[in-house]
């Protein structure tokens, strides 16, 4: 039993290891001189917006920035019922008016392509209208523009956490972060990259080189299939972390709406992966659920087998607080505890990902998406 106990420990070490493959070159939007001239981009941000008026409350006033002002703001009223509309032409912005859903076409990208082909300026911002922008976070966006003009810039928003449920989210927020197969050794030189589809920022004419939203109208999570559009024509896709420059909070709704949420789609994200980030996170998790596994052995367990479980929960947390914190500001006790999260997050997938199987549905803002 101890020659046992000691290969599954020392395989535990090896996952924890193999984990930190996937997340050692996190980055941020560079900073800018802001005393310098700003950058002369047209810039025209486009919101989708469906029954989002308390977000949009936050969002519009947070693209006032003194830094750097946009060409214009259009939000795409997708057949909202409550004051979206009325809240956005409040705040100065061009609202469009969203035209019934074609046959073939999800809510999001409809929206959006709907958005592009209104705005007038050349380069394209598409905002989530949950996300807040930081105060010369616009300047820091234009600078990626001027800096690599033939590449699409996509921003993983910093995930503000305001109640105890929420912190729930840390592991969904992780992978989604990790999923981009953007951080790992390789960095920006990965193959495979691909897009948040939070906030992304393109040129008109690259918009155009992929034909837009079209070739993924019918996807839920869009983003993952529009990199691979790109990386087809030859064209570059950079990620970012959101820290100081976008910020979000995800389901102030309520734990039903967390759950939702999150089931919605994430199984389809798995799938489309990048295979090295795939095993790099799997290894991750497996690490983790190995560290808490090894905690069932503590009386079985001698006292340098003990000191050893000790030291490698040690490790998962330090390892958990490293990701955690750059993904939004998600408490250290979350990490202290990282197993209560852990198991969640199992959960919901799993439970996702039967549901899919067996050809349920879930259904977001009156949408049933796959």
């Amino acid at each position: 039993m101890d020659l046992i106990l000691w290969i599954f420990l020392g395989l535990t070490f090896l996952f924890w290891l193999a984990g930190w493959s996937v997340f050692v070159r996190f980055r941020t939007v560079p900073a800018v001189d802001f005393a310098a001239t700003a950058p002369g981009v047209k810039l025209s941000v486009v919101i989708p917006a469906r029954n989002e008026e308390d977000n949009l409350s936050r969002l519009l006033p947070s693209l006032r920035d003194p830094f750097f002002a946009p060409h214009e703001i259009v939000v795409v009223d997708d057949h909202s019922t409550d004051r979206t509309a009325e809240i956005a032409r409040g705040h100065g912005a061009n609202v469009i008016s969203g035209s019934d859903l074609p046959a073939g076409w999800y809510g999001k990208p409809w929206a959006c392509q709907q958005g592009a082909e209104a705005a007038t300026g050349d380069w394209l911002l598409f905002l989530d209208a949950d996300l807040v922008v930081a105060p010369g976070g616009l300047r820091r966006l234009a600078a990626l523009a001027v800096a690599e003009p033939e590449a699409v810039h996509s921003i993983g928003p910093y995930h503000r956490i305001e109640r105890t449920y929420e912190e729930l989210s840390a592991f969904f927020n992780a992978i989604m972060i990790l999923g981009m197969n953007a951080f790992t050794v390789k960095g920006p030189q990965a193959r495979e990259i691909g897009l948040f589809g939070q906030a992304m920022l393109l040129s008109k004419a690259t918009y155009a080189a992929v034909d837009g939203h079209y070739r993924v109208r019918a996807q839920v999570l869009e983003n993952f299939h529009l990199s691979r559009d790109f990386r087809e024509a030859g064209i570059a896709c950079r990620c970012y972390l959101g820290k100081g420059t976008v910020t979000m909070r995800m389901f102030p709704g309520g734990f039903d709406d967390l759950v939702a949420g999150w089931s919605k789609g994430f199984v389809s994200g798995a799938g489309n992966t990048p295979r090295g980030a795939m095993i790099g996170i799997s290894a991750w998790l497996s690490g983790l659920i190995m560290i808490t596994i090894a905690l069932t052995f503590l009386p079985l367990a001698d006292s340098y087998q003990r000191l050893f479980i000790g030291k490698l929960y040690f490790l998962g947390v330090i390892q958990c607080l490293h990701v955690f914190r750059h993904a939004g500001n998600f408490g250290f006790f979350n990490a202290l505890f990282f197993p209560v999260s852990l198991a969640f997050y199992q959960t919901v997938f799993f439970r996702a990902l039967r549901r899919k199987k067996t050809g349920g549905k879930v259904s977001w803002k009156g949408r049933d998406v796959a």
